[in-house]
């Protein structure tokens, strides 16, 4: 099993669903079709979720850097959704 070191320290076990849903709201707040999200979420989060599996630990920073860099090179708009969303969550 794999966990996450959130950015606090705690640790928590890894869902690849919470990635997933991750990218699909993004690509929602982008205005993509929801068969274009599915397949960016194919193209996307799976390679990085098998990748992930393999590794006992790895930090939340990590994960986001590597689906950041993928939406940059697959959809700059969702990954621009991405980024406002964490924007915003920082201001509240």
């Amino acid at each position: 099993m794999t966990n996450v070191i959130k950015k606090g320290g705690k640790k928590q076990a890894f869902s690849p669903a919470k990635l997933k849903n991750s990218i699909i709201k993004a690509a929602k707040d982008a205005k993509l079709s929801m068969a274009k999200a599915n397949q960016l979420v194919k193209d996307v989060a799976e390679p990085a979720i098998a990748l992930i599996k393999k590794k006992r630990v790895v930090r939340v920073a990590d994960i986001r850097k590597s689906i950041l860099g993928r939406l940059d090179r697959k959809a700059k708009s969702v990954s621009n959704a991405w980024r406002r969303f964490e924007k915003q969550k920082k201001c509240k």
